[in-house]
């Protein structure tokens, strides 16, 4: 398996090519307070995560990886880069997730986020341990 690295990204260009690859519909916003993590494998982006601070916490507006790199646990290394990331900006994070998405809650259950409300979304936090 080839080496993954993560590192957070302002190359706008850079960083809207590989949510087109993954989600060809999508248009990447980019703000003061857009945060944007992307993940390189063998010289290739393949995955990325997009945080927003508002409101003094952290949403973790969407993250992907290119299908032919999933199931390596690149999902779960830019999640947990969004997770350092908060903890530096000591703030909480939390995501809208569909209940069917259950690869999903999985893996935010195992990093630490709790489901704090529940309608046809399940709103997911993770809060700071202090």
């Amino acid at each position: 398996m080839k080496k993954i690295e993560v590192r957070k990204s302002t190359d706008e260009k850079r960083i809207f090519k590989v949510i087109r690859r993954i989600f060809p519909k999508a248009f990447p916003r980019f703000s003061a307070n857009d945060f944007y993590f992307v993940a390189k494998a063998g010289g290739r982006d393949v995955g990325f995560i997009h945080l927003i601070k508002k409101k003094g916490r952290i949403l973790l507006q969407g993250v992907g990886v290119v299908e032919n790199y999933r199931e390596r646990g690149i999902g779960s290394m830019l999640v947990d880069k969004a997770i350092d990331y908060a903890n530096q900006e000591k703030m909480d994070i939390m995501l809208k997730v569909r209940p069917t998405n259950c690869p999903a809650l999985n893996l935010y259950e195992k990093k630490g986020f709790s489901i704090k409300k529940v309608r046809d979304t399940y709103i997911l936090e993770r809060k700071q341990f202090t």
